[in-house]
């Protein structure tokens, strides 16, 4: 696993090998930064369940101003830290260890306005019997309607590609956008228009 492109293009990021984390395979992430061009550049970014950062990662290399990392993993805060200071990232970065479901508070006081935000739990926690599932989806809506979803700002949810996500699953988000990648699947959320 590397950084693909930007400032710290090639740089090999440490990884974790458990059932916990849900890395994105260099594949999917060059085609998920196809994706959102340059959206990137400039951008206020939250990676949420980050496990190892690559998302951020690959975020802060290719121009984003900042990236705040959630992850409630002592052993993936760890790697992340590691991770920023091997790609000369440290000073664009924040790592924070909480649990995301708890995490609005922190948010909204804070006031910050994200353009992009990415969702990696692990694949068991969107599956439909999951009672976490719901309660991820909610905590995605509150960022929408709650201020910390940029106006035009994007999510991208990474999933197993059996995992059905839809506009039904949401209130304030809408899906523009779905990819799939091998197992992976990538769903992107706006927040709703008056039209939708």
């Amino acid at each position: 696993m590397r950084i693909i492109s930007g400032k710290a293009k090639g740089v090999r990021l440490c990884v974790l090998r458990n059932e916990r984390t849900s890395p994105i395979l260099d594949s999917v992430k060059e085609s998920l930064f196809n994706v959102l061009g340059d959206q990137v550049k400039e951008s206020m970014v939250l990676d949420l369940f980050s496990g190892t950062g690559t998302s951020g990662l690959e975020a802060l290399s290719r121009g984003a101003k900042r990236c705040l990392f959630v992850d409630n993993s002592a052993l993936s805060i760890a790697v992340i830290h590691k991770n920023l200071a091997n790609t000369k990232l440290s000073e664009s970065g924040g790592v924070l260890k909480k649990n995301v479901l708890f995490l609005l508070p922190f948010l909204k006081s804070g006031r910050t306005k994200f353009d992009l935000i990415f969702v990696t739990p692990p694949y068991k926690l969107l599956d439909k019997e999951c009672k976490e599932r719901g309660k991820i989806f909610a905590f995605l809506d509150e960022c929408s309607s709650g201020g910390i979803l940029a106006e035009k700002g994007i999510m991208m949810l990474q999933h197993h590609k059996g995992q059905l996500v839809t506009n039904s699953d949401f209130t304030r988000l809408h899906v523009v956008d779905q990819r799939a990648y091998g197992n992976t699947g990538l769903t992107f959320l706006r927040t709703k228009t008056i039209e939708e």
